[in-house]
């Protein structure tokens, strides 16, 4: 059960005066990795440290219209992906933006706001929340805080400055403790408890050796997992960099891999710490402008200026690429400061586990391109690919995602939109369907480059199709043909048979592949169907599609 105030009774001061509404400070977290309740514990815990009456809420899990009574309030939320709600605080962000969102007069709040900068609104959420406060009359009492993954720092000053603040306006209604507070965060990474050993039980390739685009399928054994996933979850893999990436970034920066740095885990190696701790094959505007800061290099102020150069430039270049094109001099302590914690790479589920028991299987497209003399590739598709064997054991956890889910009931039709390797999540939803003899229709639109080798589990899908599992496939290879040819594009075509199934059957929409290659125009062309086959405003089609949104008839996972 998950508990959602620490204060179980009135709080009373030494004198015996009970706390009132207008004393107690209420911190208000939404967490779905445990970042964004590490920061509201160590808020909760300071504001008794220092006698102010406290009680902490789970957006999971409390009642979003309590907070009518809440005088004075701390929020730290995460967000999802390209600027959700995380799926535990989606019902209290949802009131809080509803016109039943009620709040009392001379309300005090601030708010911390965590994400993951190498996502474009990797903070909106926090924000959201903040601009909801404003509108409805609040007053900011001290100022919104951005945390990116390493959160520690800018979580600590949050706390300091926003429960100080309180501490300046709000009396001492419980005792104060005289020992000294410990003031450091007590991190909870939801996934570390639950790592698992699974097995590589197959490796094999799904794209064609004459064509560089090359895409995996890999089967994992979870014999002794012991929890239920389905179609939908994911599982993150951890991985460890290159050496060889590795060796190339110490050599270019003339650093000795045997200089002892302090990370997160204590004194390290270096040539370890860059291996095991440290994202080197990924960079963020953030990073870049921290680095910026050190190095001095002019030229940087030039790429800074320019955030859509600088967006670019980030999402084709590593960190040996910045210090190679921005040279400045920094030491190895700055350097693995500078970096971001190594996160493990999220997979979504291929299969259901009814079709395949005790497997959970994956679709890994390689990341692998030439850029400025040298061969650049991802960290964990190489190292499935490269690095591990048949047989070899890989450190897992499962992420459920209960935001990407079939319908619950079997009669309802599906439209499955997918590009690349984000058909797996429909694989399974193929095969989860055809187990539960599902008697709805599934329509599935599948893009990539090209037929001959990039048309994934072709044969599978084929056999869906002739068993009338599937009922419609269309696909679009975009490079089978001068002119190119996207998903979109077979949306448009498709349309009116396409809104028939949307607005006359009810269908469900799924949406998944890369965020920056098919999402935004996915959704564009989605929004401009509507408007032409609806014969409704672009202002109506936005509330249609929110609609479809808050019914859960349109899905999406991107990533």
């Amino acid at each position: 059960m998950t508990q959602t105030t620490k204060t179980q009774n009135i709080p009373t001061n030494a004198t015996g005066n009970a706390a009132t509404p207008e004393t107690i400070l209420h911190v208000i977290y939404g967490s779905r990795t445990g970042n964004s309740k590490s920061a509201a514990q160590l808020a909760y815990d300071y504001a008794r440290h220092l006698g102010i009456a406290s009680e902490i809420h789970d957006m999971n899990a409390m009642n979003p219209a309590v907070i009518t009574d809440m005088k004075n309030i701390l929020i730290a939320v995460s967000t999802h992906g390209e600027g959700d709600p995380p799926a535990v605080a989606e019902n209290f962000y949802n009131y809080m933006h509803s016109d039943k969102a009620k709040i009392p007069g001379e309300v005090k709040f601030s708010v911390l706001a965590l994400g993951d900068s190498s996502y474009k609104d990797f903070c909106k959420t926090g924000h959201d929340f903040r601009n909801r406060l404003l509108q409805l009359g609040a007053k900011e009492i001290s100022p919104l805080v951005e945390c990116d993954i390493d959160y520690e720092e800018n979580a600590m000053l949050w706390v300091r400055q926003s429960v100080e603040a309180f501490e300046a306006v709000l009396p001492k209604t419980i005792t104060q403790s005289k020992k000294e507070f410990a003031f450091e965060i007590n991190r909870v990474d939801a996934e570390d408890s639950n790592i698992f050993y699974a097995k590589v039980k197959e490796i094999k390739p799904l794209t064609n050796p004459d064509f560089p685009k090359r895409t995996l399928h890999l089967v994992l054994s979870m014999e002794k997992f012991g929890s239920d996933f389905q179609p939908g979850d994911s599982f993150g893999i951890y991985v460890h960099n290159s050496r060889l990436l590795v060796d190339k970034l110490l050599k270019h920066l003339k650093f000795d891999g045997s200089t002892t740095v302090e990370t997160a885990r204590g004194p390290r190696l270096l040539k370890e710490a860059l291996v095991e701790e440290y994202e080197i094959t990924l960079i963020t505007p953030l990073m870049v402008k921290k680095y910026s800061e050190l190095s001095q290099n002019g030229n940087l102020k030039t790429l800074i200026s320019d955030k859509q150069l600088l967006d670019k430039y980030c999402e084709t270049s590593d960190v040996l690429d910045l210090v190679s094109d921005f040279p400045g001099d920094i030491n190895p302590q700055q350097l693995v400061d500078l970096l971001r914690r190594l996160n493990p790479r999220l997979y979504s589920v291929a299969n259901s586990p009814d079709m395949f028991p005790g497997e959970a299987h994956f679709t890994v497209g390689l990341i692998e391109y030439q850029q400025k003399g040298r061969h650049h590739t991802g960290v964990c598709s190489t190292y499935l690919s490269d690095r591990i064997d048949e047989g070899d054991s890989v450190p897992v956890f499962l992420e459920k995602n209960e935001k990407f889910r079939i319908p619950e009931d079997d009669a309802k039709p599906v439209i499955m939109i997918a590009t690349s390797t984000g058909i797996a999540p429909f694989r399974g939803f193929l095969q989860q369907r055809q187990s539960n003899g599902a008697i709805g229709e599934n329509w599935l639109i599948f893009g990539d480059r090209h037929s001959k080798s990039d048309f994934l589990y072709r044969e599978e899908l084929e056999n869906f199709l002739q068993s009338g599992i599937l009922t419609r496939l269309d696909t679009a290879f975009s490079r089978d043909q001068d002119s190119k040819i996207y998903v979109r594009h077979r949306m448009k075509q498709r349309q009116k048979e396409l809104f028939r199934w949307i607005d006359k059957k009810e269908a469900t929409v799924y949406i998944c592949g890369n965020k920056r290659t098919m999402g935004q125009s996915v959704k564009e062309a989605l929004e401009e169907i509507v408007v032409s086959e609806g014969n409704l405003t672009i202002r109506q089609a936005k509330e249609y599609i929110q609609r479809m949104k808050d019914e859960k008839r349109l899905q999406m996972d991107l990533y």
